[in-house]
């Protein structure tokens, strides 16, 4: 009996450790599995990859996006062809790289006349995630969020204005163009010294949309919206997307890059933000509020792993073994001193006896 108390005890002080040892990463593991289910983390590099054939998205964290008709409001949309977007994140000091993929059947970007239509892709996010999260849906009058839309037009706009986009148009002069009678003015030449960009009315009145010299620059515009019809493009100087796209068969694979430090917050460290997708398919004559959309999702960003964080666990597995040899000396002791072995009520026993035997000699001294 005694040799099995002791071998159970032997064999606690034994356990306790390695159940430590082998618990403490099983645990961690069902930490970042569970993360990684409720939201898209962002992992933290030195710098972050433009090209979405970058090796680099390899090991970054996944997550599939589904995707909907918009049928809430009017212009409403009851079937798209787009289903879904793959999305990875990555971020270093100053940008946030989102890695988009999403299926369609051709490279569509406005060519080929009025009725021809571009593919594009939406991020959105709350303006100032403080004020809570509002309707996925372009916002709220006091919950704004911000959009940045990737419009393939845009990324190709150097080789595609006025001639590429209305091959078969036929002119006789543009005036107020600089352009020579019988030659097509593209919407650049209106920003030219010779010409008058009034005659080119959106370009002059601010609409990004006419705005040829922005859109050479880059192929995403930021937006702001309060509510159903009234996105607002933000002014020129704080357009601040960057995205570079690859259509290859049958699918669209884009980087978009934006600033961590945005008007009314920073996408900081440890912070989880609500983001929400739409894509266009503008083979399918999609456009404006006719679009495949998502409600909100959420984007974590990785909190820095420090020198703690890997010596914890070494630490804890050190101290086990600490507690297990003062343990096992404290065994050992109590085996080598005689009678250490004998139970409690053994001892309490011959306690009494004692006391007994005490009292008899007492009573017969003093008969």
């Amino acid at each position: 009996m005694k040799a099995n108390k002791l071998a159970r005890q032997r064999r606690l002080l034994l356990g306790a450790p390695i159940a430590a040892a082998a618990g403490w990463p099983l645990l961690a593991a069902r930490r970042a599995h569970a993360q990684q289910k409720a939201s898209l983390l962002a992992k933290s590099m030195a710098k972050i990859p433009t090209s979405p054939e970058d090796p680099e998205w390899e090991n970054a964290d996944a997550l599939d996006i589904p995707l909907s008709p918009q049928a809430v409001v009017k212009p409403r949309v009851y079937e798209t062809s787009i289903t879904g977007v793959a999305v990875r994140a990555l971020y270093d000091e100053d940008r946030l790289a989102l890695r988009l993929e999403w299926g369609d059947a051709a490279e569509d970007s406005m060519k080929g006349g009025a009725r021809a239509f571009r593919d594009a892709l939406a991020v959105e996010f709350p303006s100032d995630p403080k004020q809570g999260i509002p309707f996925f849906g372009m916002g709220e009058p006091d919950r704004p969020v911000t959009i940045y839309q990737w419009k393939s037009d845009w990324q190709s706009n150097a080789n595609n204005d006025v001639s590429e986009k209305y091959p078969r148009m036929v002119v006789d002069w543009y005036p107020f163009s600089g352009r020579n009678p019988g030659e097509i003015a593209e919407a650049a030449n209106y920003g030219a010294k010779e010409a008058d960009k009034a005659f080119l009315t959106s370009w002059a009145a601010g609409n990004t949309l006419g705005d040829p010299v922005l859109q050479a620059q880059r192929s995403v515009e930021k937006l702001v919206a309060r509510g159903f019809g009234t996105i607002t493009p933000v002014a020129d100087e704080q357009q601040d997307g960057v995205a570079n796209a690859v259509w290859k068969n049958g699918k669209w694979m884009a980087v978009l890059t934006i600033p961590r430090a945005q008007e009314k917050f920073t996408f900081a460290r440890g912070q989880t933000v609500p983001v929400a997708f739409a894509a266009w398919d503008g083979a399918k004559g999609e456009r404006g509020g006719e679009k495949a959309v998502s409600t909100w999702y959420f984007l974590s960003f990785e909190q820095p792993v420090s020198a703690w964080t890997y010596a914890a666990p070494l630490l804890v597995v050190a101290g086990a073994a600490a507690v297990e040899v003062a343990g096992l000396r404290g065994l050992r002791a109590r085996r080598s001193i005689p009678g250490a072995d004998r139970s409690s009520g053994a001892a309490l026993r011959e306690r009494i006896a004692d006391f007994r035997a005490k009292l008899t000699r007492r009573g017969k001294r003093g008969a």
